[in-house]
């Protein structure tokens, strides 16, 4: 107890006094945080709502294959779920509409348009053609969690987004860490991503939207809500930071 008490105070000052949302936009945030915090925590799901989850790629096809599908065919309410993917061009499995279809047998929302990748502007679009108001979005080599339409639907309030921790892999086998400084995974309402502007497309380099649509939904008036999960886990791959990459806080 001796131990654990300061670190629990310490992590506590810390996101009170020093989280990225209260120095990029100011002590403000806090309010939005308790108040989107208190809606989690007294606003119990009744039903579940069904979700999106919603990929947007270019030549990334096996892991979308051998992580995302896999572990989405193992969720529980496979029912409530619909895949939206939009292609930007992916060359690398020979039809790769077929082959997410021979593993995935629940609702598929398709888009192939060969053109450059941007994460921005493919994830915008695998949003806004998904057909639920609750969505998440999910890079190709995620492992998802059994419980994952829970969680969307317990962390997901109207004024929470909710931004997973997710666990990250390294090459080395058995070894991982919750990646705390990325927050490129999330969940929220359709309606509430439009209305805090969505991706910034003007983005066409690797990095930094992910950042700054968490901001927006801050200066929105909607917290985003941090979980660590084991269960969310990213699989290792070649790093695509650029060199010389600047981080934007």
């Amino acid at each position: 107890m001796k131990q654990w008490l300061p670190i629990a105070l310490k992590q506590w000052l810390w996101w009170v006094f020093k989280s990225p949302q209260r120095k990029q936009i100011g002590f403000g945030t806090l309010l939005t945080d308790i108040k989107g915090y208190w809606s989690i925590q007294t606003k119990p799901t009744k039903s579940l709502k069904p979700i999106s989850i919603c990929i947007g790629i270019k030549n990334r096809s096996e892991h979308l294959l051998t992580h995302v599908i896999p572990s989405l065919n193992a969720a529980a309410h496979k029912e409530l779920i619909t895949l939206s993917v939009y292609d930007a061009g992916s060359n690398d499995v020979h039809n790769l509409k077929a082959a997410i279809q021979a593993l995935w047998s629940g609702p598929l929302i398709y888009t192939e348009q060969a053109q450059d990748f941007t994460r921005s502007k493919t994830f915008n679009a695998a949003i806004l053609q998904s057909s639920d108001e609750y969505f998440m979005v999910c890079d190709a080599d995620i492992e998802l969690p059994k419980d994952i339409v829970q969680k969307i639907n317990t962390y997901v309030k109207p004024h929470t987004a909710w931004f997973p921790q997710v666990w990250w892999l390294s090459d080395a086998p058995q070894s991982g860490r919750f990646f705390t400084e990325g927050t490129g995974l999330f969940a929220a309402t359709k309606s509430n991503f439009i209305k805090v502007g969505m991706y910034d497309e003007t983005i066409t380099t690797w990095g930094k939207e992910d950042w700054l649509l968490y901001f927006a939904f801050y200066k929105n008036k909607i917290a985003g809500y941090r979980t660590n999960e084991r269960e969310m886990v990213h699989h290792s791959h070649e790093s695509l930071r650029p060199e010389g990459f600047e981080k934007l806080f």
